[in-house]
């Protein structure tokens, strides 16, 4: 029995590394199909010089393919979403909440669908990011690989963080950083079993990408020499204003989120807004469209006048919240990146930096980890990814100082990331752990005993006492032939009181629980309860469900604990 447990043991894990390669292979190779259809389709709309629609307007010429472009992509958008019958688009919170979920589950065709509307926005000009469309589709895939028949039982968490890392992996060529990333955002645990998978998901992904070559990481940096000394003061700055930079963009995005609703808009409707806003800041400002990768480098490696910083900051700041919040939809990793950016380049400027100008691209990079490691929720993964895209070890520690004060200052302020506050907003205290998340996703009629001591409104006292006795049982329960609950009895209030109607001794006020509570909320209950059990009453029609023991409850919670501790652990 012991050799066939260890059998199974060691298939079981050779299966799910085996899953978790192929899951690599099959993500890069999408993420870079998308990545490179996406940036192509947008740089022959809106960076060709032979295409183009101008219109004068006095002295000033406007080109009108940004509104041309824009605004049909968006009722594409929007009749996607009408088509698919979504509530909204699905991002890395459904998928964080997905692996903390004991089920597992995705919304296939949310996932899906939602990953085809990025890569609509991207192309067509939205100002959004690419990077969080594709983690979303790498944990879609995962999940809809572990439902085939074929597949063994597998870590559902792990399986989707697998996913995960192969993204991250393959869109910025950073192994490392994906597999970081997955524990560090979604897993939010460390296990030998979820870190091998991850690991081995990553590699394959690099591998492949390095092997298709398709595309190249957009933001490889070549490293400079130079002193902590010549820099600290600027460092320092850098992280309260990025924690700033980072409250405002993720407060904006949720604020937005909220407008259409506010307005009767209905949901794939909304789109079409957010891409007449991209049109028109397209006329007199394409350059806060689309990702911005081309726009962040020059940003990074030459300098730009304050006033254009500050214009691109505020643009790419606003513009981002409302394709976002309307669902023009995309990810938030890149104009997080972006703003980050552009805030080291405008730190640069400030007198007490050193008129050094190799320290423009420390100082950007530095913004840019700060920020995005608030935004998403991973300021390990950001040091990383620092440290991958620039090979340089001293860009990662000089990124460090900051990600660290702004990841403090935001996660005190806001939340620990946007997808964490997105699921908070949703009901989902994700930043409490699984165990929270599954007390409050078990439902207490699961946990009923509907074996109790019925007691009808006619029964006699001394009629009472003997079924008490009978069952060995100190209450029992009035109930009407329809089942319908009436009152608690309790054995101590029986005694003496012979020849007293039944129902004239039931208990005041006794504690009553809806069968559709959650555990967590009957556990508070009883931290004021006395007595032997509960009655599970349907609070709408007045049925008797059943009973819940003390103890029952105890061993609900200790069952959870230990499904949680066999998931974290092993």
């Amino acid at each position: 029995m012991i050799i066939n447990k260890s059998i199974k043991a060691i298939i079981d894990n050779l299966s799910l590394l085996i899953i978790a390669a192929v899951i690599g292979t099959i993500v890069s190779f999408v993420a870079q199909l998308f990545i490179i259809s996406a940036i192509n389709i947008y740089n022959f709309i809106f960076n060709n010089e032979n295409f183009a629609v101008t219109i004068d307007i006095g002295n000033l010429s406007l080109n009108l393919i940004p509104l041309l472009i824009c605004v049909p992509s968006s009722i594409l958008v929007g009749l996607l979403m009408y088509k698919l019958k979504l509530p909204r688009w699905f991002g890395p919170a459904d998928t964080i909440y997905a692996a903390h979920h004991h089920a597992g589950i995705l919304d296939l065709k949310g996932g899906f669908g939602s990953t085809l509307a990025s890569f609509i926005s991207i192309s067509g000009g939205a100002s959004v990011g690419i990077y969080g469309p594709l983690v979303h589709f790498g944990a879609t895939v995962s999940s809809f690989v572990r439902r085939q028949k074929f597949i063994p039982k597998i870590p559902h968490d792990i399986i989707i963080g697998s996913g995960v890392a192969a993204a991250i992996s393959a869109g910025f060529g950073a192994p490392l950083a994906g597999i970081i990333f997955a524990h560090e955002t979604v897993l939010r645990h460390f296990s030998m079993k979820a870190v091998a998978a991850l690991a081995i998901s990553s590699m394959a992904a690099n591998f492949s990408a390095t092997k298709i070559g398709i595309v190249s990481p957009p933001l490889l940096l070549t490293a400079v020499p130079f002193d902590m000394g010549d820099i600290i003061v600027s460092l320092g700055i850098i992280g309260p204003l990025a924690a700033i930079v980072a409250i405002l963009f993720m407060k904006l995005v949720l604020f937005t989120g909220t407008i259409p609703n506010k307005m009767s808009i209905k949901n794939w409707q909304a789109p079409i807004i957010a891409g007449f806003a991209c049109g028109i800041c397209g006329l007199v400002f394409s350059e806060i469209l689309g990702l911005g990768t081309d726009i962040l480098m020059s940003v990074i490696t030459s300098q730009l006048f304050f006033g254009y910083l500050f214009a691109l900051l505020l643009g790419k700041l606003i513009l981002t919240s409302i394709c976002v919040g309307f669902g023009f939809f995309g990810g938030l990793f890149s104009p997080a990146l972006f703003l980050g950016g552009v805030l080291g380049a405008i730190i640069f400027q400030l007198p007490m930096t050193s008129t050094n100008p190799d320290l423009l691209s420390v100082l950007a990079v530095s913004g840019m980890a700060a920020v995005s490691s608030s935004v998403i929720g991973a300021p390990l993964s950001a040091i990383v990814l620092v440290l991958e895209l620039t090979g340089s070890y001293e860009y990662a520690i000089a990124a460090t100082f900051p990600i660290v004060v702004c990841s403090f200052i935001t996660s005190r302020i806001f939340a620990n990331s946007v997808f964490d506050k997105q699921l908070i907003l949703r009901g989902v205290e994700i930043t409490k752990g699984r165990e929270q998340i599954r007390l409050n996703e078990a439902i207490i009629k699961n946990y009923v005993d509907s074996e109790y001591t019925k007691l009808k409104p006619t029964t006699s006292v001394e009629n009472a006492i003997k079924l008490l006795t009978k069952f060995k049982t100190t209450e029992g329960y009035i109930v009407s032939e329809d089942n319908k609950y009436i009152g608690k009895i309790s054995l101590l209030n029986l005694i003496n009181k012979k020849g007293s109607k039944l129902i004239d001794l039931k208990e005041k006020k006794p504690l009553i629980i809806d069968p559709n509570s959650n555990l967590i909320f009957v556990i508070k209950k009883l931290s004021k309860f006395v007595g032997e059990s509960i009655p599970i009453v349907n609070k709408k029609n007045n049925v008797m469900i059943g009973i819940i023991s003390e103890n029952d409850v105890l061993q609900a919670y200790l069952d959870i604990s230990d499904e949680i501790n066999q998931i974290e652990k092993h």
